[in-house]
């Protein structure tokens, strides 16, 4: 269950593609009946996207996106034998929490950042839960409520739909991927740029200030601000690009807070061949080995991706050996197939009882 869902009429973001991909993926495990993802949204729909995979989105009677509320919730939830919801504090997943643990049903949590109102600020909403499933050991570190069990699941890529480029060659370009939001730090990459260098942005503008600040830093430099695009022009953006470039900031006490639990576009990338240079942040770190798929710059230092891009426009021995070092990595830990076989492990392990803690 996802308190909103991946369409362009409601959030094209990585929490939501999150929840779509992996209820996609769970549903061709073998041994899943059926897989049932909830969502809320203006209108109801009713569909199957896939075998075994059942959509639906809920009509909400608020208008607040992150404060969604339907009755029909309850009706929906009736007889799952494990309800997994998307996002901590939310007021579905307190109703769904609640509501499951009630009639029996084993509860899991991931927390995909952000939220809206809900009782879970004031009630411990944990109590009804089996185990927490972070996204990341860094979303690990500050689980919520005094439930203490969890089993980090990571996040995936589909490798059908984001196969390795097919040679190892370049265009010269870097690629920002995501949200234009300054919590992103695309103004710290646009600082950095050197000279010569195509800078693709590509994802959504919700901060049209923000939006008009990069474009200044922008000026004379050979920046394009896509917008958000459709998935087969990503893929090929990032099958021709020398680099991803994702510079997540830290506040003065080092922090990324909840902004990066987990970053979907840099699997993306690694997929398709694309090495990354990314911020030493976060979740980052799990995701990108220096000198094997990617490098890592400290956040918040234009100066530092401006060595790490031209250090891979200067070194193609290295820039080759990370693009295929990035294709192996997405293949050996960060496929949805393996994101919903360590769900299902963790399903298992709770209801028999032998959980423990990680």
């Amino acid at each position: 269950m996802s308190p909103t869902y991946f369409a362009a009429e409601s959030v094209l973001g990585g929490g939501e593609r999150f929840a779509e991909e992996l209820a996609r993926a769970m549903a061709a495990c073998p041994g899943v009946e059926e897989v049932k993802l909830v969502s809320f949204g203006p209108r109801s729909c009713r569909e199957r996207p896939a075998p075994r995979f059942e959509r639906v989105i809920l009509r909400s009677w608020t208008d607040a996106r992150k404060i969604p509320f339907s009755p029909a919730l309850a009706r929906e939830l009736k007889g799952a034998d494990v309800v997994h919801c998307h996002q901590y504090f939310v007021l579905s997943t307190f109703l769904a929490a609640f509501l499951s643990r009630l009639r029996g049903s084993r509860v899991f949590v991931s927390d995909l950042g952000g939220g809206g109102w809900t009782p879970g600020y004031q009630i411990d909403q944990s109590r009804w839960l089996t185990a927490h499933l972070p996204i990341s050991e860094y979303a690990a570190r500050e689980l919520p409520g005094r439930c203490r069990q969890y089993r980090v699941i990571h996040g995936g890529v589909d490798l059908s739909r984001y196969p390795m480029r097919e040679e190892l060659a370049h265009d010269g370009s870097l690629v920002f991927l995501g949200r234009v939001l300054p919590h992103k730090g695309v103004h710290f990459l646009i600082e950095g740029l050197p000279p010569g260098f195509p800078l693709h942005v590509v994802g959504p503008w919700p901060d049209a200030a923000y939006l008009d600040r990069l474009r200044g830093l922008a000026a004379g430099k050979a920046v394009t601000f896509h917008g958000a695009l459709p998935d087969a022009e990503v893929r090929a953006i990032l099958g021709r690009a020398m680099a991803l470039v994702h510079p997540t900031p830290v506040d003065a006490r080092g922090s990324a807070g909840v902004h990066e639990l987990f970053g979907l576009a840099l699997v993306e990338a690694m997929a398709r061949g694309c090495p990354v240079v990314a911020s030493d942040a976060a979740s980052l770190p799990e995701i990108v080995t220096p000198e094997a798929d990617g490098l890592l710059v400290p956040p918040n230092q234009p100066e530092a991706i401006a060595d790490a891009v031209l250090r891979l426009a200067g070194e193609p021995g290295l820039w080759a050996r990370l693009s295929a070092g990035a294709r192996r990595t997405v293949e050996e830990k960060f496929t949805w197939e393996r994101v919903a076989g360590r769900c299902l492990e963790a399903y298992e392990s709770y209801e028999a009882g032998t959980g423990d803690g990680r």
